[in-house]
Protein backbone atom coordinates (compact mmCIF):
# COMPACT_ATOMS: atom_id res chain seq x y z
CA UNK A 1 0.00 0.00 0.00
CA UNK A 2 1.38 3.26 -0.74
CA UNK A 3 1.99 5.07 2.15
CA UNK A 4 3.52 8.97 0.53
CA UNK A 5 2.05 11.01 -1.83
CA UNK A 6 4.65 13.46 -3.95
CA UNK A 7 3.04 16.63 -5.21
CA UNK A 8 4.44 19.99 -6.26
CA UNK A 9 6.13 21.38 -8.97
CA UNK A 10 6.06 17.32 -10.67
CA UNK A 11 5.38 18.61 -14.01
CA UNK A 12 8.02 17.57 -16.54
CA UNK A 13 9.86 15.30 -14.38
CA UNK A 14 11.83 12.42 -16.38
CA UNK A 15 10.49 9.18 -14.93
CA UNK A 16 13.59 8.21 -13.48
CA UNK A 17 13.93 11.23 -11.28
CA UNK A 18 10.19 10.70 -10.49
CA UNK A 19 10.69 7.15 -9.46
CA UNK A 20 14.07 8.45 -7.33
CA UNK A 21 11.58 10.77 -5.45
CA UNK A 22 8.97 7.89 -4.77
CA UNK A 23 11.64 5.79 -3.59
CA UNK A 24 13.14 8.50 -1.48
CA UNK A 25 9.58 8.61 0.15
CA UNK A 26 9.31 5.05 1.12
CA UNK A 27 12.04 5.45 3.58
CA UNK A 28 11.04 4.94 7.46
CA UNK A 29 12.38 7.83 10.00
CA UNK A 30 12.21 7.30 14.03
CA UNK A 31 9.38 7.35 15.45
CA UNK A 32 8.32 10.85 17.76
CA UNK A 33 11.29 12.68 17.00
CA UNK A 34 15.23 12.42 14.48
CA UNK A 35 15.62 11.63 11.03
CA UNK A 36 17.28 8.98 8.89
CA UNK A 37 20.77 10.93 7.90
CA UNK A 38 20.81 8.55 4.70
CA UNK A 39 17.68 9.54 3.62
CA UNK A 40 18.64 13.23 4.10
CA UNK A 41 21.87 12.63 2.41
CA UNK A 42 19.65 11.92 -1.13
CA UNK A 43 17.71 14.32 -0.20
CA UNK A 44 20.00 17.42 -0.59
CA UNK A 45 21.59 15.36 -3.37
CA UNK A 46 18.21 15.75 -5.71
CA UNK A 47 17.78 19.45 -4.26
CA UNK A 48 20.92 20.24 -5.97
CA UNK A 49 20.35 18.55 -9.10
CA UNK A 50 16.98 19.70 -9.37
CA UNK A 51 17.73 23.33 -8.10
CA UNK A 52 14.25 22.94 -6.49
CA UNK A 53 13.99 22.71 -2.06
CA UNK A 54 12.36 19.53 -0.79
CA UNK A 55 10.23 18.89 1.78
CA UNK A 56 9.31 16.00 3.74
CA UNK A 57 6.43 15.52 6.22
CA UNK A 58 6.57 13.18 8.99
CA UNK A 59 4.23 11.23 10.62
CA UNK A 60 4.51 10.12 15.02
CA UNK A 61 5.43 6.78 13.47
CA UNK A 62 8.46 7.68 10.93
CA UNK A 63 6.32 7.25 7.81
CA UNK A 64 6.97 9.98 5.01
CA UNK A 65 3.25 10.87 4.36
CA UNK A 66 4.55 13.60 1.84
CA UNK A 67 7.14 14.87 -0.49
CA UNK A 68 6.75 18.28 -1.34
CA UNK A 69 8.56 19.26 -4.60
CA UNK A 70 8.95 23.23 -4.77
CA UNK A 71 8.60 26.23 -2.35
CA UNK A 72 5.72 25.61 -0.06
CA UNK A 73 2.91 27.69 -1.88
CA UNK A 74 -0.70 26.95 -0.72
CA UNK A 75 -1.93 25.26 2.46
CA UNK A 76 -4.89 24.11 1.25
CA UNK A 77 -2.72 22.02 -1.66
CA UNK A 78 -0.65 20.34 0.96
CA UNK A 79 -3.46 19.82 3.71
CA UNK A 80 -5.12 17.50 0.83
CA UNK A 81 -2.36 15.29 0.77
CA UNK A 82 -2.15 13.94 4.51
CA UNK A 83 -4.49 11.80 6.01
CA UNK A 84 -6.80 12.53 8.73
CA UNK A 85 -10.17 14.17 9.09
CA UNK A 86 -11.90 15.38 11.94
CA UNK A 87 -13.01 12.45 13.01
CA UNK A 88 -9.73 10.48 12.83
CA UNK A 89 -7.08 10.59 15.87
CA UNK A 90 -4.67 14.27 15.44
CA UNK A 91 -1.26 13.84 13.64
CA UNK A 92 2.27 14.63 15.07
CA UNK A 93 3.52 16.07 12.35
CA UNK A 94 7.54 16.33 11.80
CA UNK A 95 8.61 19.17 8.58
CA UNK A 96 12.13 18.28 7.09
CA UNK A 97 13.02 21.02 4.61
CA UNK A 98 16.24 20.76 2.16
CA UNK A 99 16.65 24.05 1.08
CA UNK A 100 18.73 25.72 -1.57
CA UNK A 101 21.43 28.44 -1.50
CA UNK A 102 24.96 28.57 -0.71
CA UNK A 103 26.62 26.79 2.75
CA UNK A 104 26.34 29.85 5.58
CA UNK A 105 22.81 31.04 4.05
CA UNK A 106 20.32 32.07 7.12
CA UNK A 107 17.92 28.86 8.16
CA UNK A 108 15.42 31.42 9.62
CA UNK A 109 12.18 30.77 8.43
CA UNK A 110 10.64 33.67 6.75
CA UNK A 111 8.16 34.89 4.01
CA UNK A 112 5.24 32.55 2.25
CA UNK A 113 7.29 29.20 3.36
CA UNK A 114 7.15 30.36 7.10
CA UNK A 115 3.22 31.28 6.97
CA UNK A 116 2.34 27.90 5.38
CA UNK A 117 4.28 25.68 7.72
CA UNK A 118 2.63 27.14 10.78
CA UNK A 119 -0.67 26.25 9.13
CA UNK A 120 0.28 22.68 8.81
CA UNK A 121 0.80 22.37 12.67
CA UNK A 122 4.14 20.57 13.06
CA UNK A 123 5.68 19.54 16.34
CA UNK A 124 8.92 20.68 14.84
CA UNK A 125 10.43 21.64 11.20
CA UNK A 126 14.14 20.44 10.65
CA UNK A 127 15.41 22.69 8.29
CA UNK A 128 19.11 21.98 6.29
CA UNK A 129 21.10 23.52 3.52
CA UNK A 130 21.71 21.14 0.60
CA UNK A 131 25.32 22.65 -0.13
CA UNK A 132 27.77 21.09 2.39
CA UNK A 133 29.89 23.42 4.54
CA UNK A 134 33.67 23.33 4.01
CA UNK A 135 33.87 20.76 6.94
CA UNK A 136 31.87 18.66 4.81
CA UNK A 137 28.43 18.64 7.02
CA UNK A 138 25.34 20.30 6.16
CA UNK A 139 24.48 22.99 8.43
CA UNK A 140 21.32 23.07 9.46
CA UNK A 141 18.66 23.99 12.88
CA UNK A 142 15.87 22.75 14.40
CA UNK A 143 12.42 25.43 15.11
CA UNK A 144 9.31 25.28 16.77
CA UNK A 145 5.61 27.02 16.97
CA UNK A 146 6.31 30.09 18.75
CA UNK A 147 3.01 32.52 18.95
CA UNK A 148 5.11 35.01 20.87
CA UNK A 149 7.51 35.45 18.22
CA UNK A 150 7.35 37.75 15.17
CA UNK A 151 7.86 34.80 12.52
CA UNK A 152 5.75 32.16 14.21
CA UNK A 153 8.98 30.16 15.48
CA UNK A 154 11.74 29.66 17.91
CA UNK A 155 15.11 27.93 17.08
CA UNK A 156 15.43 24.98 19.30
CA UNK A 157 18.69 23.79 18.27
CA UNK A 158 21.67 24.64 16.07
CA UNK A 159 24.41 22.11 14.54
CA UNK A 160 25.11 19.89 11.56
CA UNK A 161 22.40 17.45 9.91
CA UNK A 162 23.99 14.27 11.58
CA UNK A 163 23.93 16.13 15.73
CA UNK A 164 19.96 17.23 14.61
CA UNK A 165 19.10 13.98 12.99
CA UNK A 166 20.21 12.03 16.24
CA UNK A 167 18.69 14.58 18.98
CA UNK A 168 15.58 13.78 20.97
CA UNK A 169 12.18 15.34 20.85
CA UNK A 170 12.54 18.31 22.52
CA UNK A 171 11.56 18.77 25.99
CA UNK A 172 8.75 21.61 25.16
CA UNK A 173 7.04 19.62 22.46
CA UNK A 174 3.33 19.98 22.31
CA UNK A 175 1.08 17.33 23.83
CA UNK A 176 -1.09 15.83 20.88
CA UNK A 177 -4.38 16.95 22.86
CA UNK A 178 -3.23 20.95 23.04
CA UNK A 179 -4.67 22.25 20.19
CA UNK A 180 -1.25 24.16 17.25
CA UNK A 181 -0.75 27.22 16.84
CA UNK A 182 -2.97 28.08 14.42
CA UNK A 183 -5.99 26.41 15.52
CA UNK A 184 -8.90 28.71 16.66
CA UNK A 185 -10.15 28.15 20.11
CA UNK A 186 -14.08 26.08 19.76
CA UNK A 187 -16.93 27.82 20.75
CA UNK A 188 -16.11 31.37 20.86
CA UNK A 189 -15.76 34.85 18.69
CA UNK A 190 -14.53 34.87 15.39
CA UNK A 191 -11.14 36.31 15.47
CA UNK A 192 -10.22 39.05 13.12
CA UNK A 193 -7.06 40.49 12.21
CA UNK A 194 -7.51 44.23 10.44
CA UNK A 195 -5.43 45.11 7.71
CA UNK A 196 -5.38 49.13 7.82
CA UNK A 197 -3.47 51.81 6.04
CA UNK A 198 -2.42 54.94 7.96
CA UNK A 199 -2.33 58.71 6.51
CA UNK A 200 -0.36 61.68 7.70
CA UNK A 201 -3.00 62.50 10.53
CA UNK A 202 -1.96 60.01 13.27
CA UNK A 203 -4.97 61.12 15.20
CA UNK A 204 -7.37 60.51 12.69
CA UNK A 205 -5.47 57.32 11.80
CA UNK A 206 -6.32 56.00 15.44
CA UNK A 207 -9.94 57.11 15.41
CA UNK A 208 -10.38 55.41 12.28
CA UNK A 209 -9.12 52.32 13.60
CA UNK A 210 -11.32 52.21 16.55
CA UNK A 211 -14.48 52.75 14.67
CA UNK A 212 -13.48 49.81 12.53
CA UNK A 213 -12.46 47.67 15.42
CA UNK A 214 -15.94 48.80 16.57
CA UNK A 215 -17.61 47.57 13.50
CA UNK A 216 -16.00 44.13 13.69
CA UNK A 217 -17.48 43.47 17.52
CA UNK A 218 -20.63 44.66 16.72
CA UNK A 219 -20.88 42.51 14.07
CA UNK A 220 -19.83 39.75 16.55
CA UNK A 221 -16.50 39.14 16.13
CA UNK A 222 -13.57 39.68 18.31
CA UNK A 223 -10.40 41.59 16.95
CA UNK A 224 -7.39 40.83 18.16
CA UNK A 225 -4.27 41.85 16.36
CA UNK A 226 -3.76 44.49 13.83
CA UNK A 227 -1.06 45.07 11.02
CA UNK A 228 -0.75 48.92 9.58
CA UNK A 229 0.82 50.36 6.83
CA UNK A 230 1.74 54.26 5.94
CA UNK A 231 -0.02 55.26 3.18
CA UNK A 232 2.74 55.81 0.09
CA UNK A 233 2.66 54.90 -3.39
CA UNK A 234 -0.50 52.43 -3.42
CA UNK A 235 0.00 48.93 -5.27
CA UNK A 236 -2.83 48.93 -7.57
CA UNK A 237 -3.05 44.97 -7.29
CA UNK A 238 -3.03 44.54 -3.72
CA UNK A 239 -3.15 48.23 -1.83
CA UNK A 240 -0.67 46.88 0.75
CA UNK A 241 3.23 45.70 -0.01
CA UNK A 242 3.97 42.22 -0.37
CA UNK A 243 6.29 42.34 2.71
CA UNK A 244 3.57 43.86 5.11
CA UNK A 245 1.09 41.04 3.61
CA UNK A 246 3.30 38.83 4.23
CA UNK A 247 4.03 40.20 8.15
CA UNK A 248 0.07 40.10 7.92
CA UNK A 249 0.06 36.22 6.97
CA UNK A 250 2.25 35.62 10.12
CA UNK A 251 0.17 37.77 12.49
CA UNK A 252 -2.92 36.19 11.57
CA UNK A 253 -1.36 32.18 12.91
CA UNK A 254 0.10 33.75 15.57
CA UNK A 255 -3.29 35.25 16.92
CA UNK A 256 -5.36 32.14 15.52
CA UNK A 257 -6.92 34.39 13.41
CA UNK A 258 -9.74 33.28 11.25
CA UNK A 259 -10.50 36.28 8.65
CA UNK A 260 -8.75 39.18 7.79
CA UNK A 261 -10.72 42.26 7.54
CA UNK A 262 -9.18 45.83 5.65
CA UNK A 263 -10.83 49.20 6.30
CA UNK A 264 -10.06 50.18 2.72
CA UNK A 265 -12.90 48.99 0.38
CA UNK A 266 -11.40 46.82 -2.45
CA UNK A 267 -11.73 45.67 -6.06
CA UNK A 268 -12.50 42.28 -7.07
CA UNK A 269 -9.31 41.26 -8.30
CA UNK A 270 -7.39 43.07 -5.31
CA UNK A 271 -9.75 41.08 -2.54
CA UNK A 272 -8.49 37.60 -4.94
CA UNK A 273 -4.47 38.62 -4.48
CA UNK A 274 -4.52 39.31 -1.26
CA UNK A 275 -6.35 36.18 -0.57
CA UNK A 276 -3.70 34.01 -2.50
CA UNK A 277 -0.68 36.22 -0.56
CA UNK A 278 -2.59 35.91 2.80
CA UNK A 279 -4.25 32.68 2.45
CA UNK A 280 -7.35 33.63 4.68
CA UNK A 281 -10.40 34.73 4.29
CA UNK A 282 -10.34 38.66 3.48
CA UNK A 283 -13.41 40.87 3.90
CA UNK A 284 -13.39 44.71 3.28
CA UNK A 285 -15.31 47.02 5.54
CA UNK A 286 -17.96 47.75 3.29
CA UNK A 287 -18.53 43.95 3.52
CA UNK A 288 -18.82 44.09 6.87
CA UNK A 289 -21.25 46.60 7.51
CA UNK A 290 -23.44 44.64 4.99
CA UNK A 291 -22.79 41.61 7.07
CA UNK A 292 -24.00 43.92 10.02
CA UNK A 293 -27.13 45.25 8.37
CA UNK A 294 -28.07 41.66 7.25
CA UNK A 295 -27.47 39.80 11.40
CA UNK A 296 -29.99 43.32 12.42
CA UNK A 297 -32.56 42.89 9.82
CA UNK A 298 -35.92 42.19 11.77
CA UNK A 299 -38.42 43.01 9.68
CA UNK A 300 -39.22 42.19 5.90
CA UNK A 301 -38.42 45.25 4.10
CA UNK A 302 -35.38 45.37 6.40
CA UNK A 303 -34.33 41.88 4.80
CA UNK A 304 -35.59 43.06 1.47
CA UNK A 305 -33.16 45.93 1.38
CA UNK A 306 -30.24 44.38 2.73
CA UNK A 307 -30.35 41.17 0.06
CA UNK A 308 -30.45 43.73 -2.77
CA UNK A 309 -27.32 45.38 -1.40
CA UNK A 310 -25.78 41.92 -0.55
CA UNK A 311 -26.49 41.21 -4.04
CA UNK A 312 -25.19 44.15 -5.65
CA UNK A 313 -22.04 43.83 -4.55
CA UNK A 314 -21.23 40.27 -4.80
CA UNK A 315 -22.23 40.18 -7.98
CA UNK A 316 -18.99 41.65 -9.59
CA UNK A 317 -17.21 39.10 -7.23
CA UNK A 318 -18.17 35.81 -7.72
CA UNK A 319 -15.77 32.92 -7.95
CA UNK A 320 -17.00 29.77 -9.57
CA UNK A 321 -14.73 26.62 -10.95
CA UNK A 322 -14.11 27.63 -13.93
CA UNK A 323 -14.55 25.07 -16.98
CA UNK A 324 -15.16 22.09 -14.65
CA UNK A 325 -19.21 22.81 -14.70
CA UNK A 326 -19.58 23.97 -18.05
CA UNK A 327 -22.57 23.11 -20.00
CA UNK A 328 -21.55 21.31 -23.71
CA UNK A 329 -23.13 22.95 -27.24
CA UNK A 330 -24.86 20.67 -29.68
CA UNK A 331 -24.32 21.61 -33.11
CA UNK A 332 -21.89 23.01 -35.23
CA UNK A 333 -20.23 25.74 -33.80
CA UNK A 334 -21.39 25.39 -30.40
CA UNK A 335 -19.46 22.72 -29.27
CA UNK A 336 -16.75 23.78 -26.95
CA UNK A 337 -16.46 24.81 -23.27
CA UNK A 338 -20.61 26.01 -23.07
CA UNK A 339 -21.61 28.33 -20.62
CA UNK A 340 -20.19 27.69 -17.75
CA UNK A 341 -22.00 27.05 -14.39
CA UNK A 342 -20.27 31.10 -13.08
CA UNK A 343 -22.37 32.61 -15.84
CA UNK A 344 -25.31 30.72 -14.69
CA UNK A 345 -25.03 31.82 -11.18
CA UNK A 346 -24.55 35.23 -12.87
CA UNK A 347 -27.73 35.67 -14.75
CA UNK A 348 -29.52 33.78 -11.67
CA UNK A 349 -28.33 36.85 -9.53
CA UNK A 350 -28.96 39.32 -12.07
CA UNK A 351 -33.10 38.28 -12.18
CA UNK A 352 -32.80 38.08 -8.39
CA UNK A 353 -31.68 41.94 -8.89
CA UNK A 354 -34.77 42.99 -10.99
CA UNK A 355 -36.82 41.05 -9.01
CA UNK A 356 -35.85 42.68 -6.05
CA UNK A 357 -35.67 46.00 -7.30
CA UNK A 358 -39.43 45.86 -8.26
CA UNK A 359 -40.48 44.99 -4.90
CA UNK A 360 -38.33 48.16 -3.82
CA UNK A 361 -40.42 50.38 -5.90
CA UNK A 362 -43.61 48.74 -4.21
CA UNK A 363 -42.28 49.10 -0.88
CA UNK A 364 -40.93 52.79 -1.62
CA UNK A 365 -45.08 53.53 -2.99
CA UNK A 366 -46.76 51.67 0.42
CA UNK A 367 -44.26 54.30 2.56
CA UNK A 368 -45.23 57.08 1.04
CA UNK A 369 -48.95 56.35 1.08
CA UNK A 370 -48.86 55.70 5.05
CA UNK A 371 -46.69 59.52 4.96
CA UNK A 372 -49.75 60.74 2.80
CA UNK A 373 -52.07 59.19 5.61
CA UNK A 374 -50.12 61.19 8.49
CA UNK A 375 -50.52 64.41 6.40
CA UNK A 376 -51.75 67.47 8.98
CA UNK A 377 -49.19 65.69 11.85
CA UNK A 378 -45.81 67.58 12.27
CA UNK A 379 -43.13 64.87 11.06
CA UNK A 380 -39.77 64.57 13.13
CA UNK A 381 -36.68 62.54 11.61
CA UNK A 382 -33.57 61.46 14.69
CA UNK A 383 -30.90 61.65 12.22
CA UNK A 384 -27.01 61.31 13.72
CA UNK A 385 -23.82 58.68 13.47
CA UNK A 386 -24.56 55.46 14.42
CA UNK A 387 -24.26 54.65 18.02
CA UNK A 388 -25.09 58.22 18.93
CA UNK A 389 -28.24 57.62 21.02
CA UNK A 390 -31.17 58.13 18.73
CA UNK A 391 -33.02 55.26 19.77
CA UNK A 392 -32.61 56.31 23.53
CA UNK A 393 -33.82 59.74 22.51
CA UNK A 394 -36.59 58.26 21.03
CA UNK A 395 -37.72 55.94 24.22
CA UNK A 396 -37.09 59.02 26.44
CA UNK A 397 -39.20 61.19 24.42
CA UNK A 398 -42.62 58.90 23.39
CA UNK A 399 -42.31 55.70 25.20
CA UNK A 400 -43.76 55.50 28.74
CA UNK A 401 -45.25 52.17 27.95
CA UNK A 402 -41.52 49.57 28.75
CA UNK A 403 -43.59 47.11 25.91
CA UNK A 404 -43.70 50.13 23.18
CA UNK A 405 -39.15 50.91 23.31
CA UNK A 406 -37.39 50.28 19.91
CA UNK A 407 -34.05 48.84 21.03
CA UNK A 408 -31.10 50.61 21.97
CA UNK A 409 -28.03 49.27 22.85
CA UNK A 410 -24.12 50.47 22.56
CA UNK A 411 -23.67 49.05 19.27
CA UNK A 412 -22.78 49.89 15.98
CA UNK A 413 -26.29 49.65 13.50
CA UNK A 414 -28.62 48.26 16.77
CA UNK A 415 -31.29 49.23 14.45
CA UNK A 416 -32.04 49.21 10.72
CA UNK A 417 -35.95 49.76 10.29
CA UNK A 418 -37.33 53.45 10.75
CA UNK A 419 -39.35 53.72 13.68
CA UNK A 420 -42.37 56.05 14.51
CA UNK A 421 -43.55 56.94 17.47
CA UNK A 422 -46.19 60.13 18.82
CA UNK A 423 -45.09 62.73 20.87
CA UNK A 424 -47.70 64.33 23.28
CA UNK A 425 -47.32 67.75 24.35
CA UNK A 426 -50.13 68.13 26.80
CA UNK A 427 -51.57 71.61 27.12
CA UNK A 428 -54.01 73.69 29.33
CA UNK A 429 -57.57 72.78 29.41
CA UNK A 430 -56.87 71.54 25.58
CA UNK A 431 -56.74 68.51 23.68
CA UNK A 432 -52.75 67.73 23.85
CA UNK A 433 -50.62 68.27 20.43
CA UNK A 434 -49.15 65.58 18.65
CA UNK A 435 -45.83 65.18 16.90
CA UNK A 436 -44.57 62.51 14.78
CA UNK A 437 -40.66 61.70 15.34
CA UNK A 438 -38.97 58.75 13.78
CA UNK A 439 -36.13 57.21 14.43
CA UNK A 440 -34.07 56.59 11.20
CA UNK A 441 -31.25 54.38 10.54
CA UNK A 442 -27.95 55.41 11.83
CA UNK A 443 -24.92 57.06 9.01
CA UNK A 444 -21.56 56.29 9.19
CA UNK A 445 -18.46 57.38 7.15
CA UNK A 446 -17.95 56.25 3.73
CA UNK A 447 -21.12 54.33 3.66
CA UNK A 448 -21.29 51.76 0.95
CA UNK A 449 -23.11 53.06 -2.18
CA UNK A 450 -24.87 49.74 -2.63
CA UNK A 451 -26.30 50.37 0.38
CA UNK A 452 -27.26 53.76 -0.22
CA UNK A 453 -29.06 52.36 -3.27
CA UNK A 454 -30.86 49.84 -1.51
CA UNK A 455 -32.05 51.72 1.27
CA UNK A 456 -33.78 54.57 -0.70
CA UNK A 457 -37.01 53.76 0.38
CA UNK A 458 -36.08 54.27 4.08
CA UNK A 459 -34.07 57.06 3.72
CA UNK A 460 -37.43 58.45 2.17
CA UNK A 461 -38.50 59.42 5.88
CA UNK A 462 -35.54 61.37 6.35
CA UNK A 463 -36.36 63.70 3.19
CA UNK A 464 -40.17 63.53 3.74
CA UNK A 465 -40.16 64.87 7.32
CA UNK A 466 -40.97 68.67 7.88
CA UNK A 467 -37.84 68.97 10.77
CA UNK A 468 -34.30 67.20 11.53
CA UNK A 469 -33.05 66.65 14.75
CA UNK A 470 -29.27 65.86 14.15
CA UNK A 471 -28.13 63.89 17.26
CA UNK A 472 -24.39 64.21 18.28
CA UNK A 473 -22.71 62.40 21.12
CA UNK A 474 -20.89 64.70 22.95
CA UNK A 475 -19.23 61.87 24.71
CA UNK A 476 -17.45 60.65 21.59
CA UNK A 477 -13.67 62.26 21.27
CA UNK A 478 -14.54 62.02 17.44
CA UNK A 479 -18.06 63.81 17.36
CA UNK A 480 -17.16 66.37 15.22
CA UNK A 481 -15.95 64.64 12.49
CA UNK A 482 -19.05 62.68 12.86
CA UNK A 483 -21.42 65.77 12.63
CA UNK A 484 -19.21 66.43 9.61
CA UNK A 485 -19.96 63.38 8.02
CA UNK A 486 -24.06 63.49 9.06
CA UNK A 487 -24.21 66.74 7.05
CA UNK A 488 -22.10 65.85 4.03
CA UNK A 489 -24.98 62.61 3.75
CA UNK A 490 -27.64 64.72 4.14
CA UNK A 491 -26.45 66.95 1.56
CA UNK A 492 -25.79 64.24 -0.81
CA UNK A 493 -29.76 62.97 -0.19
CA UNK A 494 -30.95 66.82 -0.93
CA UNK A 495 -32.38 67.26 2.70
CA UNK A 496 -32.91 70.83 2.81
CA UNK A 497 -35.19 71.39 5.74
CA UNK A 498 -34.41 72.91 9.03
CA UNK A 499 -31.77 70.84 10.78
CA UNK A 500 -31.50 71.15 14.47
CA UNK A 501 -28.21 70.25 16.46
CA UNK A 502 -29.15 68.14 19.81
CA UNK A 503 -26.19 67.08 21.68
CA UNK A 504 -26.20 64.18 23.84
CA UNK A 505 -24.86 62.41 26.65
CA UNK A 506 -23.79 65.59 28.16
CA UNK A 507 -23.33 63.80 31.30
CA UNK A 508 -20.30 62.61 30.46
CA UNK A 509 -18.63 64.59 27.81
CA UNK A 510 -15.77 67.02 28.78
CA UNK A 511 -16.51 70.64 28.97
CA UNK A 512 -13.70 71.45 26.54
CA UNK A 513 -16.81 68.99 24.40
CA UNK A 514 -19.33 71.43 25.12
CA UNK A 515 -17.48 74.77 24.72
CA UNK A 516 -16.56 73.56 21.36
CA UNK A 517 -19.99 73.06 19.64
CA UNK A 518 -21.55 75.80 21.43
CA UNK A 519 -19.04 77.62 19.03
CA UNK A 520 -20.06 76.19 15.78
CA UNK A 521 -23.79 75.59 16.91
CA UNK A 522 -24.69 78.53 19.14
CA UNK A 523 -28.18 77.21 18.95
CA UNK A 524 -27.38 73.58 19.78
CA UNK A 525 -30.35 71.52 22.39
CA UNK A 526 -28.11 69.82 25.36
CA UNK A 527 -30.02 67.18 26.78
CA UNK A 528 -28.42 63.35 28.21
CA UNK A 529 -31.55 60.99 26.75
CA UNK A 530 -30.52 58.24 29.34
CA UNK A 531 -31.07 60.77 32.63
CA UNK A 532 -33.47 62.75 31.12
CA UNK A 533 -31.81 65.60 31.22
CA UNK A 534 -32.90 68.45 28.75
CA UNK A 535 -36.08 66.48 27.74
CA UNK A 536 -38.09 69.47 28.50
CA UNK A 537 -36.64 72.02 26.77
CA UNK A 538 -36.37 69.85 23.54
CA UNK A 539 -40.39 69.33 23.87
CA UNK A 540 -40.67 73.11 24.62
CA UNK A 541 -38.63 73.97 21.36
CA UNK A 542 -40.43 71.93 19.27
CA UNK A 543 -44.16 73.27 20.37
CA UNK A 544 -42.50 76.95 19.82
CA UNK A 545 -41.23 75.32 16.07
CA UNK A 546 -44.84 74.08 15.40
CA UNK A 547 -47.61 76.06 16.68
CA UNK A 548 -47.71 79.65 18.09
CA UNK A 549 -49.63 80.68 20.42
CA UNK A 550 -53.25 80.90 19.02
CA UNK A 551 -55.59 77.41 20.29
CA UNK A 552 -55.84 76.08 17.16
CA UNK A 553 -52.48 73.84 15.78
CA UNK A 554 -50.87 74.69 12.51
CA UNK A 555 -49.15 72.21 10.36
CA UNK A 556 -45.44 73.18 10.45
CA UNK A 557 -44.20 73.55 6.52
CA UNK A 558 -41.09 74.56 4.95
CA UNK A 559 -42.50 78.25 3.95
CA UNK A 560 -42.84 78.94 8.10
CA UNK A 561 -39.24 77.24 8.44
CA UNK A 562 -36.80 79.17 10.51
CA UNK A 563 -33.37 79.98 8.78
CA UNK A 564 -31.23 76.69 8.49
CA UNK A 565 -29.08 76.32 11.14
CA UNK A 566 -26.84 73.27 10.00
Amino acid sequence: MKQAHLAGRTNGLRPSLHRQLERLSQRRHPGLSGADPLTLERLSELVLEFKQPLHLIVDERGLCRLLWVGPLSESDQLRSHLPGGPRRIKRRWRLISSLQGKAGTDLKPDGRDAVVALDLKPDTWLRFQASPSTGGGHLASLWQPDPGDRSGWHQAALGTLKELCDRPAPATAKDLDSPGPTTAPADVQERVLLLILTGADAQRSERDLAELEGLVRSAGALPVAFCRQRQGQPNPQTLWGTGKLQEAALEARRHQATLVITDRELSPVQARNLELLIDCPVMDRSELILDIFAQRAASAAGRLQVELAQLRYRLPRLKGRGLSLSRQGGGIGTRGPGETQLEKDRRAISRRIEHLGRSLLQLGAHRARLRDRRDGVPRVALVGYTNAGKSSLLNALCCRNPGLEVLAENKLFATLDPTTRRLSLPQTSAAPKEVLITDTVGFIRELPKPLLEAFRATLEETREADLLLLVVDLADPDWQSQLEAVQQLLDGLSCDQLRKVVANQIDRCEASAIEAIRTLEPDVIYLSAREGTGLKGLRNWLEKQFWDDATTPEPFTQQTALPDHG
